[in-house]
């Protein structure tokens, strides 16, 4: 795709999956701003980037959402695309073990914090149109024994996608979800290295290999383009064909 000079908003891209979407969007030209509470980290890889902004911020608060939009309007004067990245996975419970905070800290995250930048950001493409990118998961689609709390929340963001293309494709506003699998990324690798496991995800996957990051950062990439300009209200499932395998157990271990 040829470059097409677009604003970028992502959020939790400091690292990880959000790190991959950002490289991709500045890799096809396109100016990208990096919301992150871990801005220190992302100052680290994309500090030095002529087209990146780095700006610290608390997806939770409406003030800090509304203070980064103004930092990313005054140096890149318009906002094209948002991706709404950012998210928490909490510790894996039994349904009936599930701490209140941690299902209040997995809602504020992925959920509210989705629904802030959304309200915020989304509006600055009323009329001259854009596109919106959540974060959902397979685990949204299908439950699971241990990711009750996570599983609601990405469940709900598939819901939220939904309702954000209805209410705002007539603002030519765009709004689509991207579902990863199974991935394997730095943050989860020792958890792959525990014996059986890595055998045992890779079994249930038809295309027989964990999914990558960039996988992930293509799809979101592609939602995005002017490629995908009449797709609004969609959930992309990225998983190699793991959910339509038909999710065998994972014997998730609780400790």
């Amino acid at each position: 795709m040829e470059s097409t000079n677009r604003v970028v908003v992502i959020t939790g891209a400091a690292r990880g999956i959000g790190q991959a979407i950002a490289k991709r969007f500045l890799a096809n030209g396109d100016k990208v701003a990096i919301l992150d509470v871990l801005a220190d980290a992302a100052m680290e890889w994309a500090g030095d980037i002529a087209d990146a902004l780095v700006v610290k911020c608390d997806i939770t608060s409406k003030a800090d959402v509304q203070a980064a939009k103004a930092q990313v309007l005054a140096r890149f004067g318009q906002v094209d695309v948002l991706v709404n990245n950012a998210g928490v996975v909490p510790k894996p419970n039994l349904w009936e073990n599930i701490p209140e905070a941690d299902w209040k800290r997995a809602f504020d995250i992925n959920v509210n914090g989705t629904f802030c930048c959304t309200q915020v950001f989304g509006v600055e493409m009323f009329g001259r149109g854009g596109a919106i990118v959540n974060m959902s998961s397979t685990s949204g689609l299908e439950p699971g024994k241990h990711t009750g709390a996570y599983s609601a929340t990405k469940a709900a963001i598939v819901m939220m996608t939904k309702q954000t293309a209805v209410q705002w494709g007539e603002h030519n506003v765009r709004c689509n979800a991207v579902s990863p699998g199974l991935l394997l990324t730095d943050i989860n690798k020792a958890f792959y290295e525990k014996p059986g496991v890595y055998e045992s995800r890779v079994g249930a996957i038809p295309m027989a290999r964990l999914g990558e990051v960039e996988d992930i950062a293509n799809a979101v990439f592609f939602l995005s383009s002017p490629e995908a300009g009449y797709i609004n209200g969609a959930n992309l499932v990225v998983d190699g064909g793991f959910v339509v395998n038909g999710l065998k157990p994972l014997n998730i271990q609780v400790d």
